[in-house]
């Protein structure tokens, strides 16, 4: 069954508008913050290869380029590290969660080194292995300190502001929180990830709601790893073993999902497979394309207020899908 390029539902309507990747430019790509302008940063993290990456993604189809790796600045940077999610703070400054050494590394926007902050523990501003990460608007930033099952709120030196969680299945518990983010009232949605939920709460940690329970029917996820909401509250998320996005309206009602739709390699990928003529033989004598169309584990999802588009981090195919949210959308009626 060949993929829908424009997916509606309750007068919400997103269609397709690009893949960006490529195995050179974003291999292991796992998270992604929006910079400055058209800047967009990207975490990777595959066998023996770790880095954070700054690429450029303009408004049209292959408009977009690769810029810089963070790696090549420093290389002992990243050695022993593993970078997980990244968040871009106060004056463009670029924050990235590192899993394996239990601490936030932070750099300028061409990656140049600046400090770092964080220690392996279960004190205040210790980590075990820290994922998602996110900025108020006060400058203060939320970390998933995912092995310690609760949220840190920290001022951008790593100073603890409060925290608040504990391992279990109760409302305001946590098992292995993932993805963080807010919106725009301020409100923190935290990815449960074990716990196969999304959870809301106040900026003060107070629990509001939860949607999600487990299983694979509409509505329901599988180790959710991120969410995002729109200007108008709606609310995505990574179903991560579900393979798909689910949306959701700001009361947490199932509104419509998403597999995937990249019917077209990106224009990286292109290059790639047209310099091998046995790559290209190969890709047509296949039965079908249509799985290289769909996501394959989704880890991380943003949505693009200035276009009004839905960023996913396609993190086995080494890719992010594009899709663009139009407004006032209608079904066309067809008289036949």
């Amino acid at each position: 069954m060949s993929p829908s390029l424009t997916t509606s539902a309750a007068g919400r309507a997103y269609d397709y508008n690009r893949v960006v990747g490529g195995r050179q430019q974003m291999n292991g790509i796992m998270g992604m913050a929006f910079g400055e302008g058209d800047d967009v940063y990207i975490t990777q993290k595959a066998l023996f290869f770790f880095d954070v990456s700054k690429l450029r993604i303009g408004p049209d189809v292959d408009d977009e380029e690769w810029v810089s790796s963070f790696r090549e600045l420093d290389e002992d940077l990243f050695e022993g590290a593993w970078p997980s999610c990244v968040a871009v703070g106060p004056g463009g400054d670029v924050y990235v969660t590192d899993e394996l050494r239990n601490l936030v590394s932070v750099f300028d926007r061409d990656g140049n080194f600046i400090r770092k902050f964080g220690e392996s523990g279960t004190g205040p501003g210790q980590f075990d292995r820290p994922s998602g990460i996110i900025f108020a608007a006060d400058g203060s930033m939320y970390v998933s300190d995912t092995m310690n099952h609760r949220i840190q709120r920290l001022t951008s030196d790593g100073e603890l502001i409060h925290t608040w969680g504990g391992q279990g299945t109760g409302e305001g518990q946590f098992r292995s929180p993932w993805g963080v983010n807010l919106d725009g009232e301020g409100n923190v949605f935290v990815a449960d990830h074990r716990n196969h939920r999304i959870q809301k709460f106040d900026a003060d940690g107070s629990f509001i709601s939860s949607l999600g329970s487990y299983g694979s029917e509409a509505g329901k996820l599988d180790h959710p790893t991120d969410v995002a909401i729109d200007p108008y509250g709606d609310i995505y998320v990574c179903d991560w073993a579900n393979h798909r996005v689910q949306v959701f309206d700001k009361s947490g009602e199932y509104l419509l999902q998403m597999g995937g739709s990249a019917i077209e390699l990106s224009k990286w990928q292109k290059r790639f497979v047209e310099a091998s003529p046995d790559m290209v033989k190969a890709r047509r004598r296949v039965e079908t394309l249509d799985p290289e169309t769909r996501f394959a584990l989704p880890t991380c999802v943003r949505f693009d207020t200035r276009r009004n588009r839905l960023y996913v981090v396609d993190s086995q195919r080494w890719r992010i899908q594009i899709f663009d949210k139009l407004d006032d959308y209608a079904e066309p009626q067809f008289n036949i």
